[in-house]
C-alpha cells in the first residue's frame, strides 16, 4: 500500500484485463487500498461502481463460464463458453467497424443477442459450400445503439456443444 499512489487503472483497463482472464478460464482479484480508517478513496469507489455496473449487466457471460475459443476463430476480442458449451460469449472491447465475424465454427448458429439488453441480432453465414466440410464465416450485425460504453457482450446460441474446424481447406489446382 502506497498512500501517494493515485495512478489508478480506468474501468476500461480493468475490464479488459478481467475479460482476458475469463477468456482463459481464470478469474481476477482486485487490489483495493483502503485508507487507515477503513474507507475507500472516492476515485477507487467510482472505478468499483463502474466495474460493478458492468459485471451486473453481463453476469450470464461471467459466472459459471469457462475458457473460450482460440483467438483465430474470433478476431474481435475475447470469448467464453457456458458450462454446456453451446453458448459462445463474444466480448467486444472496441466499437466494431461493420459486422463481427466468427471463423471455423462447425455448428449451426440458432440465434445471437446482446447480453444485458436482450436485443436479437441478425446473423448470416457466407462462403459455405454445400459440398465442403469447411464451415463458412458467420457475420453478426451489431447496431450502434446496442453497444455498452465499456465492453459489449454478444451471446451466440449454437446447435450443441461447440465444434471448431481446425483443418485446412483443399487446394484446387488447374493444369
Amino acid at each position: 500500500y502506497q498512500p501517494t499512489d493515485t495512478n489508478y487503472k480506468t474501468p476500461q483497463m480493468l475490464l479488459r484485463s478481467f475479460v482476458d482472464c475469463l477468456s482463459m478460464g481464470g478469474n481476477m482479484l482486485l487490489d483495493i487500498g483502503p485508507k487507515a480508517d477503513g474507507t475507500i478513496p472516492p476515485r477507487q469507489v467510482e472505478i468499483l461502481k463502474e466495474f460493478g455496473r458492468w459485471t451486473s449487466k453481463h453476469k450470464e457471460a461471467i459466472y459459471e463460464t469457462r475458457a473460450g475459443i482460440p483467438t483465430e476463430h474470433f478476431h474481435g476480442g475475447y470469448t467464453t463458453l457456458n458450462r454446456e458449451g453451446n453458448i459462445l460469449y463474444l466480448y467486444l472491447p472496441n466499437r466494431p467497424n461493420g459486422p463481427i465475424e466468427l471463423k471455423g465454427i462447425a455448428n449451426t448458429v440458432h440465434r445471437a443477442w446482446v447480453v444485458g439488453n436482450g436485443s436479437m441480432l441478425n446473423h448470416k453465414v457466407y462462403n459455405k459450400l454445400y459440398w465442403s466440410s469447411v464451415p463458412g464465416i458467420v457475420y453478426i450485425d451489431v447496431p450502434e445503439e446496442c453497444l455498452d460504453e465499456q465492453i459489449t457482450v454478444i451471446a451466440v446460441l449454437l446447435d450443441g456443444p461447440i465444434k471448431l474446424y481446425r483443418g485446412e481447406g483443399q487446394v484446387i489446382s488447374v493444369n
